[in-house]
Order: C-alpha cells, then sequence, then structure tokens
C-alpha cells in the first residue's frame, strides 16, 4: 500500500475500522484536481501528507460540529473567515478576539443584512406587481428607498 505512514494517521485519528477504509478516505482526497506528478516525489509526498492533514481536520470537524463558532452562526466556514475582520482586530497577525461577543455580532449583522434582503424583495415584487420590468425595478430600487415602493408606478401607468 503507498503511503503507509498517512493511511496509518487516517485510521488512527479517524478510528476507521481498518487500512482500506482509511486508505478510501485518503483517496477522496487525491481524487481532486490540484495535483502535479511532474513536480517531483518530495511535492508529491508533501501534497499526500497535506490531504491526510485535511481528512482528520474534516472528520474532527464532523465529529464536534457545536465547538466551531461559524456552525454557531450557521454559515459556512469560509463565509465565517470573510465576515471575521468586520468583528475582530489583527493583533501580531492574529485576530484577537472573544468568540461569544464575535458569534453574537455576527448572527445581529446576518439577521440585519436578511432582513434587508427580505425587504428589498418585497419591494421588488411590489415595484413588478405596479408594471415595473424586472430591469426597471431594480434600477427604481437603486435610486429611491425602499419604504418608497408602494407608491411607485412607472410613467403612463399611475391608477
Amino acid at each position: 500500500m503507498a503511503y503507509p505512514r498517512q493511511v496509518e494517521r487516517i485510521q488512527r485519528e479517524t478510528r476507521a475500522p481498518n487500512r482500506t477504509s482509511a486508505a478510501a478516505t485518503l483517496l477522496e482526497q487525491l481524487i481532486r484536481p490540484g495535483f502535479d506528478p511532474a513536480q517531483g516525489a518530495e511535492a508529491t509526498r508533501r501534497y499526500v501528507r497535506r490531504k491526510a492533514s485535511i481528512a482528520v481536520m474534516q472528520y474532527r470537524k464532523g465529529e464536534a460540529p457545536d465547538r466551531y463558532p461559524w456552525t454557531q452562526v450557521g454559515i459556512s466556514e469560509r463565509r465565517y473567515y470573510k465576515l471575521l475582520p468586520l468583528f475582530a482586530q489583527k493583533v501580531n497577525g492574529r485576530y484577537d478576539l472573544d468568540q461569544d461577543d464575535v458569534v453574537a455580532r455576527m448572527k445581529a449583522y446576518l439577521d440585519r443584512v436578511d432582513h434587508v434582503r427580505t425587504v428589498r424583495a418585497a419591494a421588488l415584487d411590489v415595484l413588478r406587481s405596479h408594471g415595473f420590468g424586472e430591469a426597471a425595478a431594480r434600477k427604481w430600487l437603486q435610486r429611491h428607498q425602499t419604504k418608497e415602493a408602494v407608491d411607485a408606478w412607472p410613467r403612463g401607468r399611475r391608477p
């Protein structure tokens, strides 16, 4: 079996029943694009080690999802880290944050964003029902406040 150390690590960390299932977990990671065998043996070994580490990290995330702040907020890990600069300061290259405070502020922010999106969608529906086309309704909303949509009519169609 190729890469026995990585397969053994995956088996040990994920409590896989046998080496075959651990090797299958590693293979799931390896069949994704991004591997270039032309870079040599050492690059291949680094790539396989990295993919084994990723498989172990994904297993750990699945085992204790409550531990991670993005699951508490209800968003993906990627979106959490994209929003994090809005809620925490970097000190010496790392974020200095109070996890509970950041999670609460992020939830409030996402609720506000969802509310704005819902109001905008409702305003678009009102404008379309008044006779605006899709593009015209979007353009109207760019130039006016959403609360004005109730009284808005296209030119020549005012009731």
